[in-house]
């Protein structure tokens, strides 16, 4: 997992980003400095969190609580999995798209869906 060091230091300051945008990747990227994600918002972009195939399975979102979290990948399993992390740690609402659903705390109950 990438990307969640600066939105850390944000919270510590007693800020917050506007949204979070959280993608479960399915290789393990090339990054260069203006794409790497612990520059996005140093870079002028949303705050990102990239999910390689690497990250393992215990991820740590704390620092997503009360937060819009838009959350993205193919895999359906493990975007599934990234979601019920996510949902623990009481974000404000999640919005995950997958190729073929979109799923939107605001709008349905993401336990049921999330099963």
């Amino acid at each position: 997992m990438t990307g969640h060091e600066p939105i850390i230091e944000m919270r510590m300051n007693g800020l917050s980003p506007d949204c979070v945008y959280v993608h479960v990747l399915d290789t393990t990227p090339t990054y260069y400095p203006s794409t790497h994600p612990s520059l996005s918002l140093q870079n002028g972009f949303y705050a990102e969190i990239h999910i390689t195939p690497r990250s393992g399975l215990t991820l740590d979102f704390r620092c997503l609580k009360g937060l819009v979290v838009h959350l993205m990948g193919s895999d359906r399993k493990r975007v599934m999995h990234v979601l019920r992390l996510i949902q623990q740690v009481e974000p404000s609402r999640v919005i995950a798209s997958l190729p073929d659903q979109l799923i939107d705390s605001a709008t349905m109950e993401l336990d049921r869906e999330a099963a």
